[in-house]
């Protein structure tokens, strides 16, 4: 066999430790290789030079089997069936000079020919790896982001209070965790059965709920002409239960503030009040603003706040929504809420039916 092998080089820009990072990425979870083929693929990138990887290049090491044995803390047998299981796999080339010996040869710091243990397949796949090693990087983003969204519902379980629906999400996940599962299908599937216990469970108390209030005796509501309308935080209404979902929420999001979301997890309350609390000093909005808002609306209608003034603070000057000082916007919000309640519902919805700016 010959003993040249040159190769078409990295794509420009990448080098061996990107190669070997995408390596390392893939080599266990797609490609199933041992550890003892990853390490001995590690040894070899540490013993070729930068310049070994440019095009029209040679790519190899020649160094004998006992002395890598020895470097790694392993046999020779294991050495030489790890690469046995590279050359199978395709990342490297198993050649051999007169009687099997391993040599090779650097003039001017470039290989002209070895025998032994060459790295063409490998540079020549560089791109193939880079595209698994992102499919297994979204792949266990969706994992995580899944296991995000188990936990949110079971914590809404927990504290409902009703034991039938904890027995019941108890036999969907027995123990309750997910840090065994790394199926997504798997942890799919007991999202789906676990969020239908939980909506099965509130429209049955709301629809007693309802039973109840019909069946009762109210007494009339007389309307008082002389009844003033609160003046402080107070005496004010609490403001109602939101009716815009935390996915519909985030159609109004800038791509700034999802991004800041995904670091958290999924689009739930908890997360978008913790992703709000970080959005609003970037945009201007102080501490004690954001505690007004917190105070005065509650802490999910705040982070709609946010969301809303965030959004607004991205259209052109000339806009007559665009907030050019957000904290005075979110200011002014907290203390028209002091007089009359927002309408969150129906300004989110004009605002979406606007589009995106």
């Amino acid at each position: 066999m010959s003993v040249t092998l040159k190769h078409a080089g990295l794509p420009d820009g990448a080098t061996r430790w990107e190669l070997l990072s995408v390596f390392e990425a893939t080599a266990k979870p797609h490609f199933r290789l041992s550890r003892t083929a990853i390490a001995l693929f590690r040894h070899h990138v540490l013993k070729t030079c930068d310049q070994d990887y440019k095009q029209g290049r040679i790519c190899a090491v020649w160094s004998q089997v006992h002395h890598v044995a020895r470097a790694l803390g392993l046999c020779p047998r294991s050495i030489n069936a790890a690469e046995r299981e590279l050359a199978a796999a395709g990342f490297v080339i198993r050649t051999s000079g007169i009687n099997g010996a391993r040599s090779g040869q650097r003039e001017s710091g470039n290989v002209v020919w070895a025998a032994g243990i060459n790295l063409a397949p490998a540079i020549g796949r560089y791109s193939e790896l880079c595209a698994h090693a992102e499919a297994i990087r979204l792949r266990n983003h969706a994992v995580d982001r899944c296991k995000a969204e188990i936990r949110a519902v079971g914590q809404a379980i927990r504290e409902s209070g009703d034991e039938a629906l904890r027995v019941q999400s108890h036999q969907i996940l027995p123990d309750g965790r997910t840090a065994r599962i790394s199926q997504i299908e798997r942890l799919q599937e007991i999202l789906a059965a676990l969020t239908a216990a939980l909506a099965a469970f509130t429209d049955l108390h709301r629809a007693q709920k309802n039973s109840d209030a019909s069946e009762g005796i109210r007494a009339p509501i007389i309307q008082q002409e002389n009844i003033q309308k609160p003046c402080s935080a107070r005496s004010a209404k609490p403001a109602r239960a939101l009716q815009i979902t935390p996915r519909l929420s985030m159609a109004l999001a800038t791509p700034a503030y999802r991004d800041t979301l995904a670091m958290i997890g999924e689009p739930t309350w908890p997360n978008i009040i913790q992703a709000s609390s970080w959005i609003a000093p970037t945009i201007g909005i102080d501490q004690r603003t954001w505690k007004s808002a917190c105070e005065q609306f509650g802490r999910e209608q705040a982070a709609l706040c946010v969301i809303i003034i965030d959004r607004n603070a991205g259209l052109k000057p000339g806009d007559p929504y665009h907030a050019r000082k957000p904290a005075n916007c979110l200011a002014g919000m907290v203390r028209k809420a002091r007089v009359e309640p927002v309408n969150f519902d129906g300004l989110i919805m004009a605002m979406l039916s606007r589009g995106q700016p």
